[in-house]
């Protein structure tokens, strides 16, 4: 009887509906570009800090650096709340007003408190495995377990993620830990591996894009603010797949969770 309470997550058809809802919602996808228009501004005005993330060689280590992760992390934050409540809710945000403000908010604070939930098994894992073997002789089985002791912290925790999208549409009588892992049984796999699905081609451009920087190994100012503006339109393209993704499995698990 428990097992038949157990709803799975339609895995490709989700990750195939995020993927064409953002590249036929076209409108939307047009919103992401003042965005990054304004991020590449900010870039002009602190001198493109964010090259450090295409080619390590340019990083500043600064007071920079820290405004471009966190203007970086606002800006694809908001692109996410506002496909999350366009897809769930049918309505757009309003991105001067205090309630988005306060969304942005919780959504900052619930996203480094999943971090460290997930980071402390790692610890955890690492300092045992330090213990048991040299860590001078033993580097590549100690990057090895703390990959495996990554995946599957973020696995166990996966339901976690649905808190992302309540935030987004203001279901905050959602957000309880019993309630999101009591949704989501079953799903655990199921919603990292889909997640880790919908990121693999932000990974690749990206990676792309570095590589194509790297073989230029050119200094020159005009370069380097195209490369900046591309990457920043690339990290916005993927918050409009991650917001999709949320909404979409929002929608999956609230409507059976409202059934019972």
């Amino acid at each position: 009887m428990e097992n038949q309470e157990i709803k799975k997550l339609p895995f490709w058809d989700t990750i195939a509906r995020s993927f064409k809802y953002v590249l036929k919602n076209r409108i939307l996808l047009k919103g992401i570009l003042p965005l990054a228009a304004a991020l590449v501004v900010l870039q002009i005005f602190i001198g493109l800090p964010f090259l450090c993330s295409i080619d390590t060689g340019a990083c500043t280590n600064d007071w920079r650096q820290s405004v471009t992760i966190l203007s970086v992390a606002l800006g694809a934050i908001g692109i996410i709340i506002n496909y999350c409540r366009a897809i769930v809710c049918k309505t757009d945000v309003d991105f001067t007003s205090l309630r988005f403000w306060k969304q942005t908010g919780l959504y900052f604070v619930a996203s480094l408190f999943l971090s460290i939930i997930v980071v402390i098994p790692v610890i955890i894992c690492l300092t045992l495995s330090a213990f048991i073997f040299d860590p001078q002789t033993s580097i590549n089985l100690l990057t090895s377990i703390s990959l495996l002791a990554s995946v599957a912290s973020a696995i166990v925790f996966a339901p976690l993620f649905l808190v992302f999208p309540a935030i987004a549409v203001e279901d905050y009588q959602m957000i309880r830990w019993s309630k999101l892992f009591a949704m989501a049984k079953g799903n655990h796999n199921a919603i990292f591996w889909a997640q880790f699905i919908i990121m693999i081609p932000y990974w690749l451009i990206a990676k792309m894009w570095s590589e194509i920087y790297g073989f230029i190994a050119s200094d020159n100012y005009v370069i380097g603010l195209i490369f900046v503006a591309g990457g920043l339109f690339l990290g916005m393209l993927d918050a409009c797949f991650k917001g999709a993704f949320f909404a979409h499995i929002y929608q999956f698990f609230k409507f059976y969770d409202e059934k019972k």
